[in-house]
């Protein structure tokens, strides 16, 4: 966990925050999810999407996260998806995670929606470890999905 004394700031995500999370993310995924995540990312400040955020904490005015929800127009009414999720890896298994996560339950609770999806690679046990202690359960699954032959999970969390 992170001292009492560090200040964890969570706000809105803007544009001029996207070199910042392009490099957490290129670190902690790939530079191919970090090119896709500046795209998506543009896309959903253009508008694009029927809705969606992207949150970031910073500490001491450094971005060390994001996290995100998008939906399009042809999805459920009430289910969203989680967008790109990362954090520096300098400030993993801190409590960062959660905190930003828990935010955004909360910011996607008061726009109504009663279910959150998720889609993942069944090789990324870490994400499979954090998703299931925050009450995701696995709802389906394409074998041999990713470039990695990992499968494609998909999980579910009833808000």
């Amino acid at each position: 966990m992170i001292s009492k004394n560090v200040r964890i700031k969570i706000r809105k995500m803007k544009i001029s925050d996207l070199p910042s999370i392009q490099k957490i993310i290129q670190r902690t995924l790939s530079i191919v999810d970090a090119k896709k995540a500046k795209r998506d990312m543009a896309d959903q400040s253009n508008n694009l999407y029927a809705d969606g955020e992207n949150y970031i904490a910073e500490i001491n005015k450094s971005v060390v996260g994001v996290i995100g929800y998008w939906k399009l127009g042809h999805h459920a009414k009430k289910a969203i998806w989680l967008d790109w999720f990362a954090v520096d890896k300098n400030y993993q298994n801190k409590g960062i995670g959660s905190k930003l996560f828990l935010y955004l339950i909360t910011q996607i609770k008061k726009r109504g929606y009663e279910m959150l999806c998720i889609e993942k690679s069944s090789k990324d046990i870490s994400a499979q470890f954090f998703y299931n202690k925050h009450g995701f359960v696995e709802f389906g699954r394409i074998g041999n999905y990713w470039e990695d032959s990992g499968d494609l999970v998909l999980l579910v969390k009833h808000l």
